[in-house]
């Protein structure tokens, strides 16, 4: 059986349509790539939910990626080098390649860096991209955590104010 990109879409959305609305915004916003950004408009705009449930759900999404993956990558580095020379040699060679050309600019804002680098509500500096960064720039768990966790709160803010601006203008002016 092959699935085209609408009955996948379909099946995606049928799939979310019997969900409730605060899981529906929970999971949207653990997801990559949508994260915030795209949890609080659905959240405001689609289910209609207040605009402090939906930020709080929103972030407590986007939190779940933050407390997990620093700590799956670290996990499964050393077995990944074990199990194979080339997991090895790209582990290294990439290593080597964020050390030799981005390290010397982030090195001094360590944690800073990370939470405005997640914090910034464009694509790809969520909180997913946030932890890969921190684990290849060996940023310890103990802060990398909790600067995904307030870049996270930083973003959450801000995408909501642009949700709830931007629609009450667009709203104002049509």
């Amino acid at each position: 059986m092959c699935i085209d990109g609408t009955n996948m879409t379909e099946a995606i959305l049928s799939f979310f349509q019997q969900l409730p609305p605060a899981l529906t915004t929970v999971i949207l916003a653990a997801i990559p790539i949508v994260e915030v950004r795209g949890a609080v408009p659905v959240a405001l705009e689609v289910f209609h939910l207040p605009v402090v449930t939906a930020a709080l759900l929103s972030f407590l999404g986007s939190v779940v990626p933050a407390l997990v993956i620093p700590s799956i990558l670290q996990a499964i580095e050393a077995p990944c080098r074990r199990a194979s020379k080339t997991c090895t040699r790209f582990l290294d060679w990439t290593a080597h390649h964020v050390e030799k050309r981005y390290t010397q600019r982030y090195r001094a804002l360590g944690a800073i860096g990370l939470i405005l680098f997640v914090a910034i509500p464009l694509p790809l500096t969520g909180v997913w991209t946030g932890a890969l960064a921190a684990w290849l720039f060996r940023i310890p768990k103990r802060y990398a955590i909790p600067a995904l966790i307030v870049g996270t709160a930083c973003t959450t803010l801000i995408m909501t104010a642009l949700t709830v601006g931007g629609f009450a203008a667009a709203r104002a002016v049509f």
